[in-house]
């Protein structure tokens, strides 16, 4: 085909192509006004409505991401872009930085999103950060003296099982315990088998954080799994909220009498509602462990239960306003960080948060 006709068949289809561009984005800015409007009302049947014919018509001209949520066929993944170089070394330092300041043993486990698991199902132009890399700069810029515990290989290994959740970018219970069974034994324990726990499903109607926040439902929610070992602790002893106003004794750590209404079911783990939580076991072990943490830690918390003699447990992301440091003081064995790479890398992620005082 020579040039002019090429010429004449871009001029052709340009009318039609600007015409999609435009409807588009009319569409687009439509649905962003009414998200500002209604988007929160979850009960408002009508807008839920409109909102999935809405995310249907984006799909289908051609597009596989709303906002920054890609749509796989089996799972939704979010954009996670490298972070400079500065960034990183800024979070080791920090993390080196809150251990020289400890006396106790300082552990660090940093766990990949599922966008770095299943990265070869997004779209070639993806803009996808290298997690896995990542995780290599921030662990080598860690002081010899911290122990890191490596997850990223366990976990791409069991890949095909049920790890992460398929609308959030956090493992699963069995995701938590793939990376139990080789962390745990770092921190000097030995592992507790599989045929030892018993699994109970708690609901199968999860939509994560990235089903919320895309505002995308047609896909396969998710199972919240509770995970309980057969023969010990299958609940604290003595389950206390930390919080700045005082302590609060609370009834368990993880709650099977959620209404069916909760539209959060994430929140049967009590570190996902709760910043400060402290622990005590009836367990002959003798260490106290002090694990900081976000919502990669409310699934693993039920596995170290079993290990150690108290665990005081702070969820960073939660515990941002408040001086968590001054509330956790105490004598600690061991210290365990554990975290998503979102976490380590974000601007306000564990620089900011290992802080020496609250914003």
């Amino acid at each position: 085909m020579d040039e002019a006709a090429v010429q004449r068949r871009t001029k052709k289809h340009l009318p039609a192509k600007l015409l999609s561009a435009v409807i588009l984005s009319g569409i687009t800015l439509l649905f962003a006004l009414g998200t500002l409007l209604g988007r929160s009302d979850a009960d408002n049947l009508f807008w839920q409505t409109l909102l999935r014919r809405h995310d249907a018509l984006i799909l289908a001209l051609g597009t596989d991401e709303l906002g920054t949520v890609y749509v796989t066929k089996d799972r939704l993944l979010g954009h996670f872009s490298d972070p400079d170089e500065e960034a990183v070394a800024a979070a080791a330092n920090a993390v080196n930085r809150y251990a020289a300041e400890q006396s106790a043993q300082l552990f660090v486990l940093a766990v990949p999103t599922s966008s770095a698991i299943y990265s070869e199902t997004l779209p070639d132009a993806a803009p996808l950060a290298n997690e896995h890399q990542l995780l290599r700069r921030f662990s080598d810029g860690l002081d010899d003296k911290i122990i890191w515990i490596e997850a990223s290989s366990w976990l791409s290994y069991e890949k095909e099982q049920y790890i992460y959740y398929r609308t959030d970018p956090c493992w699963t219970a069995y995701g938590a315990f793939c990376v139990y069974r080789s962390a745990i034994r770092k921190l000097g324990f030995s592992a507790v088998g599989y045929d030892r726990f018993s699994v109970r499903h708690f609901g199968a109607d999860y939509y994560g954080r990235l089903a919320q926040q895309a505002h995308y439902y047609d896909i396969q929610p998710d199972v919240i799994d509770l995970y309980s070992n057969n023969s010990t602790v299958q609940q604290p002893e003595r389950v206390t909220a930390i919080r700045p106003e005082g302590e609060i004794r609370l009834p368990a750590y993880y709650r099977t009498d959620l209404p069916e209404t909760e539209t959060q079911p994430e929140l049967i783990f009590g570190i996902e509602s709760e910043p400060v939580l402290h622990l005590e076991m009836d367990n002959p072990g003798t260490r106290d462990l002090l694990l900081l943490t976000d919502s990669f830690g409310d699934s693993m918390i039920p596995l170290l239960m079993q290990h150690y003699r108290s665990i005081t447990a702070v969820n960073l992301t939660l515990a941002r306003e408040i001086d968590w440091r001054s509330l956790t003081q105490g004598e600690y064995a061991q210290i365990l960080i554990l975290c998503g790479t979102d976490t380590v890398a974000a601007p306000d992620g564990l620089t900011e948060m290992l802080a020496e005082s609250a914003a």
